[in-house]
């Protein structure tokens, strides 16, 4: 008796942290990186308001997906089509003024001096939000959604902060601070997903392969 194979789930992103996270769900031979051609995307410069934000990322998911669609579609066709997997992560903080900033990544000039401000202003002793957006595909069939968390700092001294500058940590990183390593120390609590504060909401995201026709075991 044969039995056909699984259809394989391409995730559309540069992120080892949400290639560990994918991979140890659905095992990484099931599993292929195609990340986005262009790094380059929107930003949120221009938007603060919470529905502004919440379409800019919208835009951003759909824009990876998008990407990621018309690199399969110049590939020799699979047996099976893939589902595909797009997230983009932000962290959204407010000063003592009530003005609200979306964190990206630090900028790769002078990334040092970005993230210290922006633990001095936004994120020192402050609770701040991390939304997650993503968008899933099989074929046809689509789903999308934003899993929000929320994330407390502790009062982070001069001297904590130059110790994780000096780690490197912060590049890459969305906020420029990772949850699931040095930057715990400041964790004084987190309401949410953890995953989706790492990069992709698990849950979610199991639940969106699901509805679109995966199974962990399908023949």
């Amino acid at each position: 008796m044969t039995t056909k194979p699984a259809a394989k789930i391409i995730l559309g992103s540069r992120s080892p942290r949400r290639r560990e996270l994918l991979g140890s769900i659905v095992g990484q031979e099931c599993l292929v990186i195609l990340p986005p051609s262009s790094p380059d995307e929107p930003g949120f410069a221009d938007v603060s308001d919470e529905a502004g934000i919440e379409r800019r990322l919208i835009d951003i998911v759909q824009m990876k997906h998008d990407d990621i669609c018309r690199q399969l579609a110049a590939m020799p066709g699979e047996p099976i089509p893939p589902f595909v997997v797009v997230a983009d992560t932000i962290v959204i903080a407010s000063d003592d003024n009530g003005t609200r900033c979306v964190l990206g990544q630090p900028g790769p000039e002078r990334w040092q001096d970005e993230v210290r401000s922006w633990f001095r202003r936004w994120l020192s002793g402050r609770t701040h939000e991390v939304w997650t957006g993503v968008r899933i595909s099989h074929g046809n069939q689509q789903t999308q959604f934003i899993v929000r968390s929320k994330v407390t700092f502790c009062e982070v001294s001069d001297e904590l902060l130059e110790w994780y500058v000096a780690t490197g940590e912060s590049t890459g990183k969305a906020g420029g601070y990772a949850i699931q390593s040095h930057a715990a120390l400041f964790v004084t609590r987190f309401e949410g997903s953890l995953t989706s504060i790492i990069g992709l909401p698990l849950m979610e995201v199991v639940a969106g392969l699901t509805k679109l026709g995966w199974r962990r075991d399908a023949p």
